[in-house]
Formats: C-alpha cells, sequence, structure tokens
C-alpha cells in the first residue's frame, strides 16, 4: 500500500511535466537562422517582403525535413510560388495546399537578428517557430508519413582539404566557418559545430580526425560529453572558373548502444542460471545502431558553384549532406497514420524512478497515439499501446529514449529501462494460467489488482501527442 502512496503521488508530477517532454521534441520544428533580405517603396513594405520571404523557405525547409524524399513531389516549394507537382497517388496521398492564411496559422513565432534596415531594404537572419500540432495535422491531413524523432546531438568536426593541405582549428577554415554560422541542432539528425579553443585542438588535430584516430575521436567526445563524433571532410578544388567541393560525413566515433549483460546482472545475480538468448542487449532486437559503425560515410554530395561565393556552396552542401544522413533514420522512425496497431505491452521496473522513466518515454514518443493501463503492481504494469506505423519503428524510438522495447513471440511486447530489461529478456515466463510478465506475487497487492483508473487517469484513451486523434 504504501507503494500506491507513492504512485498516487506521481501522477500529478508525470501530468505536470508532461509539457516539458513534448517541448523537447518541438525542437524538429524550429527553422533556425533563415536569410532574408528584401526592397521596397518604404521601410516597412521591405521588411514585411523579407519576413514572408523567409516563412514561405522556412516552412519549405521544415516540411521537406520530416517527410521522406519520395514524398516531396506533394510538397509545394513556397520560396518559389511553385504548387506541389503531384495531386495525388490514387492510393490516399493529396498534395500539400498551403494559402497566405494557412501559413500564418501555422506560426508560432519568430526571432530577428543581425537585422538592418534601410529607408528601402531590409536584411537580417530570423528564427521561425511553428505550431507541433498544426504541422502534424497538415502532413496527416495529406496522408503523407513523416519523422519527428531526433538522434542524439553528434559533435561535428569539419576538416576542409584543399590542394595546399588540411585545416580544422586555422582561423582560415572557411568550411568551420560555415558550421557556425547557423545551428543544426534541430535537424532530425542534429549536430553542432566546436567552439575551436586550445583545448579542442590539444584534443584532435585535422590528420587524426581523417585517419578516424581513436583515442584522439574519443577525448573531443568526453570533452563535450556526446556519444558520436562525425568528421566533415570537404575537399576543395577549382576547374573552370567554378568552385567544386565533395563532401563526406564520416562516422568517426560511435559509443556503442549495447548492455553487457553481466554489468547489468553482476556475478551473483539469481538469475545467473537463465539461458538467454546472447550475451548482449540490444535496444533494438536483431537491428544494429543507427550509423555506429565507426569509419562509415554517412553521406556523401558533390556541388559546384561559382569562384567567389564559397559561403553559399559551403551552405548548400552541409544542408544536402544533412538531408541524405538523416533519411535513413527518417525511415526509420517514420509515423503513418494509415497503419494502426494497438499492442498488449507489460512495463517491468524495480522503482518508482524507473516507471518514471517508461511513462516519460512514451509521452515523448510521437509514434504512441494512446496508452491505456489496466493494472499494476510493485514490479511492473500491463497496458495497451496504441502505435502508428510497424512495431520496428516503435523499438528504435524507444531506444532512443534509453527505454528497452521487445516481444519474445511477437503477441505481447515488453518495456523497460536497459538494466531491468537485462534480468527478463529471454526468460520464458509466459504461462496461460497467469497474466503476462506477472506473477501471481508481483500482480497482487493487499487489496488485488491496481484498477489503471486508481493509477493514472492521465492514460486514460488519451493521445497526449496527438490532441487532433482523441
Amino acid at each position: 500500500m504504501r507503494f500506491l502512496s507513492l504512485i498516487g503521488a506521481t501522477v500529478i508530477y508525470f501530468a505536470a511535466t508532461a509539457a516539458s517532454a513534448f517541448a523537447a521534441s518541438d525542437d524538429v520544428f524550429v527553422v533556425p537562422r533563415v536569410p532574408v533580405q528584401a526592397t521596397g517603396a518604404t521601410a516597412t513594405e521591405a521588411k514585411d517582403a523579407a519576413q514572408g520571404q523567409g516563412r514561405r523557405r522556412a516552412i519549405d525547409i521544415l516540411l521537406r525535413r520530416l517527410t521522406p524524399e519520395s514524398d516531396w513531389v506533394y510538397l509545394p516549394t513556397l520560396a518559389a510560388g511553385a504548387a506541389a507537382k503531384s495531386s495525388g497517388d490514387g492510393a490516399g496521398k493529396t498534395a500539400v495546399a498551403i494559402s497566405s492564411a494557412r501559413l500564418d496559422a501555422l506560426e508560432s513565432g519568430f526571432e530577428v537578428y543581425s537585422e538592418k534596415a534601410s529607408s528601402a531594404s531590409y536584411r537580417a537572419y530570423i528564427t521561425y517557430r511553428f505550431k507541433p500540432d498544426a504541422v502534424r495535422r497538415l502532413l496527416k491531413d495529406a496522408k503523407l508519413p513523416y519523422s519527428e524523432a531526433q538522434t542524439r546531438v553528434a559533435l561535428v568536426l569539419p576538416v576542409l582539404q584543399t590542394d595546399g593541405g588540411v585545416y580544422l582549428w586555422e582561423g582560415n577554415n572557411p568550411w568551420m566557418s560555415a558550421w557556425k554560422v547557423r545551428p543544426y541542432t534541430h535537424e532530425l539528425t542534429p549536430m553542432q559545430a566546436p567552439l575551436g579553443d586550445l583545448e579542442d585542438s590539444s584534443a584532435v588535430t585535422a590528420r587524426q580526425a581523417l585517419a578516424m584516430d581513436p583515442s584522439a575521436l574519443a577525448r573531443i567526445a568526453g570533452k563535450y560529453g556526446v556519444s558520436q563524433v562525425i568528421v566533415a571532410h570537404a575537399r576543395l578544388s577549382q576547374k573552370d572558373g567554378a568552385n567544386q567541393l565533395t563532401v563526406r560525413l564520416l562516422n568517426g566515433h560511435r559509443e556503442s548502444g549495447k548492455t553487457d549483460l553481466s554489468d547489468v546482472l553482476g556475478h551473483d545475480s539469481e538469475l545467473d542460471d537463465i539461458s538467454l538468448p546472447s550475451q548482449t542487449l540490444s535496444y533494438a532486437q536483431g537491428d544494429e545502431d543507427f550509423a555506429s559503425k565507426v569509419g562509415e560515410v554517412l553521406a556523401q554530395t558533390y556541388l559546384t558553384e561559382p569562384v567567389g561565393n564559397f559561403p553559399a556552396l559551403a551552405e548548400r552542401s552541409i544542408e544536402a549532406a544533412i538531408a541524405k544522413y538523416s533519411s535513413g533514420w527518417k525511415a526509420r522512425t517514420l509515423i503513418d497514420h494509415s497503419k494502426e496497431a494497438r499492442l498488449p505491452v507489460t512495463a517491468f521496473f524495480d522503482r518508482i524512478e524507473d516507471w518514471s522513466k517508461i511513462r516519460s518515454a512514451l509521452i515523448a514518443t510521437p509514434l504512441v497515439g494512446a496508452v491505456q493501463v489496466s493494472s499494476m503492481s510493485r514490479r511492473g504494469a500491463e497496458m495497451d499501446v496504441r502505435v502508428f506505423g510497424e512495431p520496428s519503428r516503435m523499438q528504435v524510438a524507444m531506444e532512443n529514449q534509453g527505454i528497452v522495447f521487445w516481444t519474445e513471440t511477437g503477441e505481447r511486447w515488453f518495456l523497460a529501462t536497459p538494466a531491468v530489461a537485462g534480468k527478463y529478456r529471454g526468460r520464458r515466463f509466459l504461462r496461460s494460467d497467469r497474466r503476462a510478465g506477472l506473477d501471481d506475487e508481483q500482480a497482487l497487492t493487499e487489496d488485488g489488482p491496481v484498477p489503471a483508473s486508481a493509477v493514472d487517469d492521465f492514460y486514460q484513451d488519451q493521445s497526449p501527442n496527438r490532441p487532433d486523434d482523441q
């Protein structure tokens, strides 16, 4: 009963913190530092024209960030004033049309940087913020799958190679400057450029980065507290009055997403005699970590631009490389509202803090439409989870939240933190005369099973990530 009182005390806490969980995932609906420039008969006219121009470009960037490239034919190019190339595929997908009024309704606000204005011109960088629910509804109405799940932030090391040498920390490295013009932390595969201070230059050199020196890359990863370092290798050459830039994103350092079961269980664990399928615990069963192989080419682009405008060439190359890299992650985390499944799920936990992590992960995962808890004990909970798309994508999304989501038979699914999952995964504990995943002692309190209504009204047939799906 003490456990029940603890649960009751935390219901309000979870409801109150749900908004903060959503706010973190809303990062992908921000398009930062869009350059705008326009002229007009008056300063106000020039300013309005520039901001409108930037807003149209920002929504173009956002919609293509969220959707697979194969569906871009259904998207308008508002910056160019062009409608979608395809009106529909005959299988449900339809073209997205955005009027000026609807575009204004999609935006939640903007911030202006480096503003410069005269009596007839206006120039600035503007960060546009869009309403997540409104954008989701726009894509859902068009039957277009989309992703909004982010990987963990990776540190990018921009190495420029020319006929004269290789550059990383040097002040004359324009490739590093291009990565610092605007943040790339709002992408589905977010990246951040390093500070470039003395400690950075002491940790890794340009040649060490290109050589994938494991100790040097581990040092700089440790400094920034990241699990991945990406080397952005740009090869610049000139031919016929044009700059030619070949860019490769190389996976230089990646921490393993697998947990050694001996670390989880310990040598004296009561489960040592249980036959487990392997000696490692992979978050997504049968699936390697996304972009996990050191030295792997994550994306490659080749673009040209007339000599004299390297910043524009660098910006286009960065955007193209990130788009190619994120396409793999996007494909694994697409939310497809045309496909829906209700999964019976058992959650395991040792402490109330573990249950807190599981609930926060479910709330923050866009693939989850609704969760209904049916019963609960001190060691676990049973629930039905409504999932959009294939369950395998749910595995990837939950892994990204630090929660293991797996199945033993394909009929029932399980949730746990990595440490707790190590105790249960691979066990043959399911019995027809016992509720799945919870043994008799665990499943009953002094007053019998805990009804969901007494535990969590917040989860009852709600869709916290999708208010319009109620």
